[in-house]
């Protein structure tokens, strides 16, 4: 027998480790280890069982040698443990003879040699212990082999089968059974795909691994439809091998099939989902498109594409708005896009002004959200847009009509309440004017002839206050009530403010009131009547004065803006006063006052409401002050600050070429 040196199984020596009582039974193995040439072998002994269990075998040594002529029943222990624990480590049991080795006859299996003393020949010690190690770890190695193949075919959720030259299954693992309604894979051993599946499949199937066994090229990732006895139709992908003995000998084939059914339906449905989609988008009586991040067109259809004056939507796909629109219009739309799908909310039903080639406008109405992938993450816009630049040119018809019978309806409201308020001004005036007047006189007179009484005098001095608060109250019901002439002229508003501000300096200054002037310049004139808007400044100016009695800071602000569009930004209000595309002048008094109540907001511009105590004002201030913008085809504002405590009212003219 050649010797198998130790380098061949592994470069380093060989460590034996033996496990007896006997101290003589070492040197005697150490005698016959190193008395033969070729081998190389550390010993290491170790008294008893308890000993070897603190250490981690597979780190200690490449065999165990165990002495059976040791207690027995320590030896069986022994061998139990060892056979359970050692892994790659060959177990090798020394005997006396025969009859000793007889009486472990139980557990023979369970190592990997055995060696006799009696008849131990010189030499032979060390070629048994190489052979055991050789032997054990080979068998290692293949039981491992062994489980991992077990392990992968009884876990793969994929169905694996082995068949043989006459396509008749040898061994299938236990997915597939489960597939195919079978309780063990055993069951399908013996039989063929016609005893599986209608012959629609299963002569195909035939047919491929015929060809595969006869040329030996294999199948790879077939999609194959699978229809099974009870009528059950599910799709796979297989791919089948040719199966070789250890001569290269084709003696069957091998293969796995994965189902693809829930994909094959998922696709089937994106595909009629995908048609559906197609119809609507040909047929829609909106434009409707999708865009990249970069505001490119991906998807479009024709109605868009004729909304953009394109020759067809194809001719769109990659472009963007810059490519159709004047570079003004394409970055304003282009930048909005972009705010919708930074922040990640859409908009519903903006109205949209666009000059056509021809010089005319048209209107869109447009509603757009953001388009998300998977991770939430924004790679796009959605939007549909729709023309509707002839209702607009109705609706606007139709605006002009009402606004016309509205202006018509109102002269005549407006006349017949003036005669009323007429006659209810002539008659305050005689019936309360007059009255007031003698009282007036009479308190006056008092309180020049009564100088000793100062009790006397303080009444007095009460009654003509109250006569005279009393008297203000008849001017400003009249002021409200009585019907204004107004001479429109274009004027600066900068001057008007001007003139305001230098009759208001004294009652600023004794306020504490600081003056921060950010008005604006160049601003377009406005038709105005400069001594009706010299009233609705002091007004303004007055009440942002009493709302700081400890003083503050009244900022006077002047600046155009030009009416974009109709949106979230823009109120219906101001939709009905102004059209989009028009200037407006823009006036803001602003003070650092505590602002206004929520639930006086809607309030502050009815006749007699003031948040005054009783005796420090009408409440006909801000009534009146509206009227006189009214008039002026204007817009008044009164709102709380955003950025910190007070309010700003706001008024809005249209500027001389609109008024």
């Amino acid at each position: 027998m050649p010797k198998v040196t130790p380098t061949s199984l592994n470069d380093r020596p060989y460590k034996l480790l033996l496990l007896s009582s006997d101290k003589s039974e070492e040197a005697t193995l150490n005698c016959n280890l190193s008395n033969t040439q070729g081998f190389n072998y550390s010993l290491l002994s170790i008294e008893a069982l308890d000993k070897l269990k603190q250490f981690e075998l597979q780190s200690l040594c490449n065999a165990v040698l165990l002495d059976l002529r040791i207690d027995h029943q320590v030896a069986l222990d022994s061998i139990r443990y060892l056979a359970e624990n050692k892994g790659p480590i060959a177990l090798i049991c020394l005997c006396q003879n025969h009859s000793q080795l007889h009486e472990f006859k139980d557990i023979m299996y369970l190592i990997d040699d055995y060696i006799l003393a009696e008849s131990l020949t010189n030499g032979e010690l060390p070629t048994r212990i190489t052979h055991a190690i050789r032997r054990c770890r080979k068998e290692h190695e293949l039981l491992t082999e062994q489980n991992l193949l077990k392990a992968l075919l009884d876990n793969i959720p994929d169905a694996v089968y082995f068949k043989d030259t006459k396509s008749r299954f040898t061994k299938v693992n236990r997915a597939m059974a489960d597939s195919y309604g079978h309780s063990e894979p055993d069951r399908i051993i013996g039989k063929s795909d016609f005893d599986l599946f209608t012959k629609e499949h299963a002569q195909p199937a035939y047919d491929d691994e015929q060809k595969i066994i006869s040329t030996g090229d294999p199948l790879i990732g077939k999609i194959e439809k699978e229809t099974l006895a009870n009528g059950d139709v599910k799709w796979v992908t297989t791919t089948k091998l040719p199966l070789r003995d250890k001569h290269g000998t084709i003696i069957g084939t091998m293969g796995i099939s994965r189902s693809i059914t829930d994909l094959k339906e998922a696709q089937e449905a994106l595909s009629r989902e995908t048609a559906l989609l197609k119809t609507i988008l040909d047929n829609a009586l909106a434009g409707i498109y999708v865009k990249d991040r970069d505001s490119r067109y991906i998807v479009i259809n024709e109605r868009h594409a004729k909304n953009l004056d394109a020759k067809c939507a194809k001719d769109c796909i990659g472009k963007t708005l810059k490519d159709f629109y004047s570079p003004e219009d394409a970055e304003r739309s282009m930048a909005f896009d972009e705010q919708i799908m930074s922040s990640g909310k859409g908009v519903e039903n903006v109205i949209d002004e666009r000059p056509t080639r021809d010089g005319d406008s048209r209107w869109q109405l447009t509603s757009k959200v953001p388009l998300f992938d998977d991770n939430g993450d924004c790679v796009g816009m959605v939007g549909i847009t729709q023309d509707i630049t002839q209702q607009k040119k109705n609706e606007l018809q139709l605006k002009s009509t009402i606004q016309t019978l509205e202006e018509t309806k109102l002269q005549l409201i407006e006349a017949e309440k003036l005669k009323t308020v007429g006659r209810l001004a002539a008659g305050i005036a005689h019936e309360v004017k007059n009255p007031l007047s003698v009282v007036l006189l009479g308190s006056e007179y008092l309180l020049s002839k009564e100088q000793d009484n100062p009790e006397v005098k303080e009444l007095l001095d009460d009654m003509r206050q109250a006569a005279l608060k009393a008297n203000d109250v008849v001017f400003e019901l009249l002021d409200y009530s009585s019907p204004h002439e107004m001479s429109l002229v274009p004027t600066d508003i900068n001057d008007t403010i001007e003139h305001a501000l230098t009759m208001m300096r004294h009652n600023l200054r004794k306020a504490h009131v600081t003056l921060i002037d950010e008005r604006g310049k160049d601003l377009p004139p406005v038709f105005i009547d400069g001594s009706k808007i010299d009233q609705v400044f002091i007004n303004l100016i007055l009440n942002a004065i009493s709302v700081m009695p400890d003083g503050g800071e009244l900022i006077v602000r002047t600046y155009t803006k030009r009416m974009r569009e109709a949106g979230s930004n823009v109120s219906s209000e101001m939709t009905e006063h102004f059209c989009i595309g028009d200037t407006i002048v823009v006036v803001e008094i602003i003070d650092s006052g505590n602002g206004i109540e929520g639930n006086h907001q809607d309030k502050v511009f009815d006749p007699f409401f003031s948040t005054k105590t009783t005796g420090e004002g009408t409440g006909l201030g801000l009534s009146v002050t509206r009227s006189i913008v009214d008039m002026h085809r204007g817009m008044i504002t009164l709102t709380n600050r955003k950025d910190k405590t007070g309010a700003c009212a706001q008024i809005l003219f249209p500027t001389a070429d609109k008024a």
